[in-house]
């Protein structure tokens, strides 16, 4: 089962909070998931919860029975009320501009977000990646469910795809917050913990990374340092060097693979990095001359 499917199974038969909810729910859902037309309601859904939650809520909101057949091929529910009834859901359910009559509270927006997300949500694994969207034939409904996010603090963008309207977030605290919203709140947690996961292991990979260009910074640095030394050895001998610049050039050959910081340590006395730094580029400056 996927992520998407997991979520609306569970947020499926979550209890409306007022009278107005029921309704506001049952909107959000049919909006996104149903066919208006001729008088009629058809809503394909890959999901029985969701085909299951729409009848239980068109009784309870309309008083009206709905039979419900499963198609496994095309996965599609058909309403089989009479045609009166079906005339009152389009009219009650499919009317453009009605945002603020759906939804006078803020427990109807949260309803109305819950049914659009049955009807039309999906959201990635975020396993893989962060992208929450609800998906609809009419910009108005999509526009709607712009006005109830906007309400409830989330800023989602408007795209249209193949003649359809999406909703789409992809930030992982907005998600978070749409998931909390809708009911999921379990599901808003697993994305907060995959999110501090992948944190956690970017910093570790970039730690590694910084690591490893340092070593390979430093191992460069102490090879010309050595082939420097080595010339040096060869054309005049390290004899002819002053005392500090003879005592560098032996520890750095003694420890080829010692930082800069460990080389000062091992001095008689120690000095700090600057202090090396200026040692070592003195010895490659003398060789570069010879």
């Amino acid at each position: 089962m996927s992520f998407s499917a997991e979520i609306k199974d569970k947020i499926a038969d979550i209890n409306t909070e007022c009278d107005f909810c029921g309704v506001a729910k049952l909107a959000g859902l049919m909006r996104f998931a149903a066919d208006f037309g001729g008088g009629r309601a058809v809503i394909s859904t890959e999901n029985k919860s969701v085909a299951d939650c729409a009848a239980r809520l068109t009784a309870e909101c309309f008083n009206i029975t709905t039979d419900y057949e499963y198609n496994s091929h095309s996965k599609l529910y058909k309403s089989t009320p009479t045609a009166a009834e079906e005339d009152i859901l389009c009219t009650e359910l499919a009317a453009d501009g009605s945002g603020n009559q759906l939804m006078p509270f803020a427990c109807c927006r949260r309803a109305f977000l819950t049914g659009a997300f049955l009807g039309g949500g999906s959201v990635n694994d975020p396993k893989k990646s962060y992208h929450l969207e609800f998906d609809t034939r009419k910009k108005e409904y999509a526009v709607d469910v712009l006005f109830a996010l906007a309400n409830e603090g989330v800023n989602a963008k408007i795209t249209e795809r193949k003649g359809r309207f999406v909703v789409y977030l992809k930030d992982y605290e907005q998600i978070a917050a749409v998931l909390g919203i809708i009911g999921a709140g379990y599901a808003a947690l697993e994305l907060y913990n995959v999110s501090v996961e992948k944190e956690i292991r970017n910093d570790v990979n970039r730690r590694v990374n910084c690591d490893n260009a340092n070593l390979d910074k430093q191992s460069k640095a102490a090879s010309r340092q050595l082939m420097a030394i080595a010339k040096i050895e060869k054309k005049m001998g390290l004899s002819s060097l002053s005392d500090v610049l003879r005592e560098m050039a032996q520890i750095r050959r003694e420890y080829p693979e010692d930082s800069i910081q460990e080389l000062g340590g091992r001095l008689n006395p120690p000095i700090g990095k600057s202090g090396v730094n200026h040692r070592l580029n003195r010895l490659i400056e003398i060789a570069e001359k010879l």
